[in-house]
């Protein structure tokens, strides 16, 4: 910055390099020339001057704490920003800004210099010179660190007061903690006094780009630098930085934009009222546009800073509150502005400007006095300070509204003037614009259902003023295509309002759309698609145009629990499995099938369409899903029918249960939804339960009964008694035993084991007819009964038996 430290001189064309987007600015307003270089990386290229000043050693600057300058930076980019997402709430109270007085003429040249330890020997008719050229204050350097004093600046001081120049002070920041902000804080001040500088002196913070200042917590330790040197009686702060450094490392918010000097050259060390006019436009109160201000010092142009605070304060202003009323449909502007210049101007208007369009002017208003007692108490020395509040409430339509619809910021003027229109002889006030992009929405319900899909919720957007027309569109995420759109009419939400009641309409936000079954959307929930919501606020009565959006996350609706509740063998040769399944594709696949898996083999043996049976208590554990309520299911298997299932049975495998929905109604194929459910349900211990009640002789005739139970059996075709020769080893004869024994005692006995009712037998073998029994009744053979399942008419294939001892008849 300024003279008594080793200076880093940088210049647009020589030392910085932009990006062709900000060269294209830059070169459209004619502050450089079009061969300057373009990059995306400013180049660290230096020059560096060193101070040699006749001080005592004490006051000499270590080698090797010697101050940089800021890097000047190019023009600032503009943000910019999708209408297409949800915006952040905009914060009602705004910070003060105090802007030139357009009714007086900025300087084309400087109208303020600093100086430092380097201009050592400024004589009063050096300042006349100066204050001739039209120079009005100076800014001293009176120290650095917590080391090092201007020795000169007691006679900088007296001789720019001399011929009635404004005289501030600057320290040159050090500090990296919040103990070392508050020991250069105290150097500062004790300084400053010793030299005369009454409490109402402006005390500026000299905060460059270098080693010790590039940290993140820099803001913190600067207000605790301003805290100390209020404690200390000076209350009368200033910032000056670099523009790059500013933007990365915001010191400015510690006083303000209008408090703040910001340091930056162009290629030409020049201005012009272009350059002016733009760096004006940023907000801060002073620009340093050149080192070499008459071959000598640093130039500065002021916007405000010193002609209002070198003096002490004798302006102030702040914007209580920017928003727009929900429910009055209004922007309400409230704050209060206190100068002294504002003496003789009675009339008070609130204009607002379109800062993005121009400054174009979209509405004003003449306005009355509000009492601020409050103003007076904190600026007591300020003129008119007891009425300076003011306050305005703008309908929401004409060029206000379109302004705001459009993204743009809006800017308000407090204005002062004599004049009855308000045109001319006025003081005005500029406050920081705002963007009134506020986009807030929530889904409430997003389901699917047996009709198609069901979405409710509310969406709020300030720029909805100058877009009527409300849309919520259905998307598909995963192909990328729109499904459909609804115009819709919005609803009452007056619970939006109490929470965004600074938002346009936010009271009337609410929307309840069905979208019903069609072919793209049947596509995207077979195929699983991520489905999303799109509400649309435009200007387009076909939905589409210039649109604020917000899409809410995308969803797939393809939940599918399901659960046996239970699979029973029962006597009548079924077997019956109950349950639910829960599937949002059942509202593409209605049909219900159960399929019953052989565990061992892994192959299907039995399906069947299930009965849909209400459920209640799955629709409370899952409210989502489309079909919950009626996702219930009783499937009856007769298991004569599936020649498969009486295999598996007599084998005793286990088996696992498939739930499935399908949109074929007859075989269960097609589109299908399935949940294998790994029961590996058993329905057989593998020993079955008998008793051979008598095996007798009769002459040529045998006669065994007895009973065998064995839950295998229930996949049997046929029971089978088979007689046995022992010690032949072979079969002498077998029976069918069509219908078996009534055994009670044994169903009393045995009542979990299939068949066990009748589970008897009573056979009898003649040898008067078989010879094979005759020749082993005469040779004494020992005879053995065989009780036998088998799912073959024959009593072979697959088959449990029994073998009862063998004995001699």
């Amino acid at each position: 910055m300024l003279k008594g430290e080793k200076r880093n001189i940088h210049s647009v064309k020589k030392l910085y390099t932009v990006s062709a987007a900000t060269l294209a600015t830059l070169v459209s307003l004619g502050f450089i020339n079009a061969s300057a270089q373009a990059d995306d990386q400013p180049t660290n290229q230096s020059t560096a001057t060193t101070e040699v000043a006749s001080q005592t050693s004490q006051n000499q600057i270590n080698s090797q704490s010697q101050a940089s300058s800021s890097t000047v930076a190019t023009t600032a980019a503009t943000d910019t920003s999708s209408t297409t997402s949800a915006a952040p709430a905009v914060t009602a109270t705004t910070q003060s800004k105090v802007a030139v007085n357009t009714s007086t003429q900025v300087a084309s040249s400087a109208d303020t210099i600093d100086i430092s330890a380097y201009q050592k020997n400024m004589s009063v008719g050096t300042f006349q010179n100066y204050k001739n050229m039209g120079v009005q204050n100076v800014v001293v350097k009176l120290t650095e660190s917590t080391g090092w004093t201007n020795g000169y600046a007691q006679s900088q001081i007296n001789n720019a007061r001399a011929v009635g120049m404004n005289v501030s002070a600057y320290h040159f920041v050090r500090f990296t903690s919040a103990s070392e902000a508050q020991a250069e804080a105290n150097h500062f001040a004790t300084v400053a006094r010793q030299l005369g500088l009454g409490n109402d002196t402006l005390m500026i913070a000299d905060v460059e780009s270098v080693p010790q200042t590039r940290y993140a917590g820099i803001v913190n330790n600067l207000n605790v630098f301003w805290n100390t040197l209020s404690s200390l009686g000076y209350t009368n702060h200033a910032v000056y930085t670099g523009l790059s450094y500013d933007q990365q490392y915001n010191v400015s918010s510690t006083v303000g934009k209008a408090r703040t000097w910001v340091a930056m050259y162009f290629y030409d060390y020049s201005v012009n009222q272009a350059r002016i006019n733009y760096k004006r436009s940023l907000g801060y109160g002073a620009w340093q546009y050149t080192d070499r201000f008459n071959g000598a010092v640093d130039g500065t142009i002021d916007f405000g800073l010193f002609r209002n605070y070198s003096h002490g304060i004798t302006r102030a202003a702040n914007l209580d509150n920017m928003s727009i009323n929900a429910s009055s449909n209004t922007l309400n502007v409230s704050g209060w502005f206190a100068d002294n210049n504002n003496q003789g101007k009675s009339n008070r208007y609130v204009i607002l400007l379109d800062q993005d369009n121009g400054g174009r002017e979209v509405a004003r208003q003449q306005v009355s006095a509000v009492s601020r007692q409050d103003v007076t108490n904190a600026y007591p020395t300020i003129y008119g300070t007891g009425d300076s509040g003011f306050s305005a409430s703008f309908s929401l339509n004409g060029a206000l509204a379109q302004a705001i619809g459009a993204g743009h910021r809006i800017q308000a003027i407090i204005r002062y003037t004599s004049s009855n229109d308000g045109n001319s002889n006025y003081n005005d006030n500029y406050f920081d614009g705002i963007s009134f992009t506020q986009n807030n929405a929530y889904l409430d319900s997003f389901e699917l259902t047996s009709n198609g899909i069901h979405a409710t919720g509310w969406h709020v957007a300030n720029q909805s003023m100058s877009r009527p027309y409300d849309y919520v569109i259905l998307y598909d995420q995963t192909t990328h295509r729109e499904i459909a759109r609804q115009r819709v009419t919005a609803s009452s939400r007056a619970d939006v309002q109490n929470a965004y009641q600074n938002v346009y309409q936010s009271g009337n936000s609410g929307f309840d759309v069905d979208f019903a079954m069609n072919n793209a959307l049947r596509t995207a929930i077979k195929n699983g698609d991520a489905l999303q919501i799109v509400t649309r606020y435009t200007d387009d009565a076909g939905g589409n145009g210039n649109a604020v959006d917000v899409w809410f996350a995308a969803k797939q609706f393809n939940q599918d629990p399901a659960y046996v509740d239970s699979m029973t063998l029962n006597d009548d040769g079924t077997i019956t499995v109950s349950g639910w399944h829960a599937a949002d594709q059942s509202t593409v696949a209605p049909n219900q099938w159960i399929i019953l898996i052989d565990a061992q083999t892994g192959k299907e043996v039995a399906r069947v369409k299930a009965t849909t049976v209400s459920r209640p208590d799955v629709a409370n554990a899952y409210p989502t899903i489309a079909n919950a309520t009626n996702s219930g299911f009783t499937a009856n298997f007769k298991i004569a029918n599936f020649s498969a299932l009486q295999s598996a049975l007599v084998q005793g495998h286990s088996f696992n249960v498939v739930a499935r929905y399908s949109d074929d109604a007859q075989g269960g194929e097609g589109y299908r939804v399935d949940d294998w459910l790994m029961l590996n349900r058993k329905f057989s211990t593998g020993n079955g339960y008998q008793n051979l009640d008598s095996f007798t002789r009769n002459g040529n005739v045998v006669r065994a009964t007895g009973w065998y139970a064995d839950d295998r059996s229930a996949g049997a075709k046929t029971k089978y008694i088979i007689l046995y020769d022992a010690t032949a080893n072979r079969e002498i004869a077998r029976q069918v035993v069509t219908n078996g024994v009534s055994r009670p005692d044994v169903a009393r006995a045995y009542p979990s084991v299939y068949g066990a009712n009748n589970s008897g037998f009573d056979v009898s073998f003649d040898g008067n007819t078989n010879q094979a029994l005759a020749n082993a009744l005469r040779n004494n053979h020992q005879l053995q009964i065989i009780a036998r399942y088998s799912d073959s008419q024959n009593g072979e294939g697959n088959y449990i038996q029994y073998w009862f001892g063998a004995r001699n008849l």
